[in-house]
């Protein structure tokens, strides 16, 4: 994915800051950092794992929004695979339901 901030990539080239980094060089870069921080990697995922924990943390935003500030080209996708149920979201569903009232008579 390649995301542009204003008229420049979030991310450049390090030898062109015209052009987007490389995804093998982020990649690098991912699997570096892990190492350094003695992280384990992540199951089954390089940076799905990241997009869902992003995707997760902002489920009370608008969906619409969420998915173009992530890059997803629907909400579809975000929803269907990237958002994921958490048990203090699930809680707050529970907990913090709208006070229904009667439908009156006509």
């Amino acid at each position: 994915m390649v995301v542009l901030v204003g008229a420049a990539y979030l991310f450049p080239c390090p030898t062109d800051p015209n052009e987007p980094v490389a995804y093998e060089r982020v990649r690098t870069w991912l699997l570096e950092g892990e190492g350094l921080a003695k992280l384990s990697k992540q199951n089954g995922s390089l940076w799905h794992a990241f997009r869902r924990a992003w995707a997760t943390a902002r489920k009370s935003h608008s969906v619409k929004d969420v998915a173009e500030a992530g890059g997803w080209a629907s909400t579809e996708t975000l929803v269907r695979c990237y958002q994921q149920p958490d048990p203090e979201t699930m809680l707050r569903v529970v907990l913090e339901g709208a006070e229904l009232r009667e439908k009156k008579a006509l």
